[in-house]
């Protein structure tokens, strides 16, 4: 950790660290880690999520619910470069928005639809991978009004990254969890066939994918798909991934 950080800061994350790692819910998780992750780094806001690498990304929201992260998890994330660098790498990473070029990426839709209208300025992310098919990401945002990230920030989120890391292997043995209990206990109303495709959504699949797993054709298994969200109140696959305990039939 950085030789200069206050004693009290360096407290507070040391319990905010430990409070995250006995956390019994994904959301609980976040509200416990997010402040203490934002005020390590002095940020104005601090996200962490999953990206699964069918597709999908699950931002659990901590003590700050933010309405541009579920425009982003809706399918913005697809153009966000550190996603992008996700889905090329296999390799962990922890980099700042200076890592890409600046001019490249103001050019971007993403920019345009996300970073510009979020009065986000800077932001330093980490992406650490937790399985063949997930990785776990923390992003540290600084807004308008805010000086950016200097390299002494990047080398504190680089100390805190061993850290970090254990809060995502927990953040993704709950948020299996949750998942499981789905696949074990099955849900009332829903159908054989249902429940098969759920389970696969809840897997990170889409209908492309699903439909070759069960050798059924995309449309089928869109009705499908349609079907599951009525029955469990949800709208769209990153609800049911985000929605946590209050969307599963337990």
């Amino acid at each position: 950790m950085e030789s200069g950080l206050p004693l009290s800061r360096f407290a507070r994350w040391n319990r905010g660290l430990a409070e995250a790692i006995v956390a019994t819910s994904p959301a609980q998780l976040a509200d416990r880690f997010a402040p203490t992750a934002r005020d390590l780094l002095v940020a104005d806001s601090c996200h962490i999520g999953l990206y699964l690498r069918e597709g999908a990304c699950v931002t659990i929201d901590g003590d700050r619910p933010d309405r541009w992260n579920r425009q982003y998890d809706r399918g913005l994330f697809r153009e966000d470069p550190f996603f992008q660098k996700f889905t090329a790498t296999r390799d962990d990473f922890l980099l700042p928005l200076s890592s890409f070029d600046a001019f490249d990426f103001e050019k971007t839709s993403y920019y345009r639809q996300f970073y510009r209208p979020s009065q986000t300025i800077d932001e330093i992310t980490g992406v650490f991978n937790l399985s063949a098919s997930a990785a776990g990401y923390v992003t540290f945002f600084r807004h308008a009004g805010s000086p950016g990230f200097i390299p002494a920030d990047l080398a504190l989120a680089e100390g805190a990254g061993d850290a970090v890391r254990l809060v995502l292997e927990r953040l993704w043995q709950l948020w299996q969890a949750g998942a499981s209990i789905t696949r074990i206990g099955g849900c009332g109303g829903l159908s054989p066939r249902e429940n098969q495709i759920l389970d696969l959504l809840m897997d990170g699949g889409c209908a492309k994918t699903i439909a070759r797993t069960l050798a059924i054709s995309p449309g089928t298994v869109r009705n499908h798909i349609k079907s599951v969200y009525a029955k469990l109140g949800v709208h769209s696959q990153v609800e049911l991934l985000a929605g946590g305990s209050d969307k599963r039939p337990f």
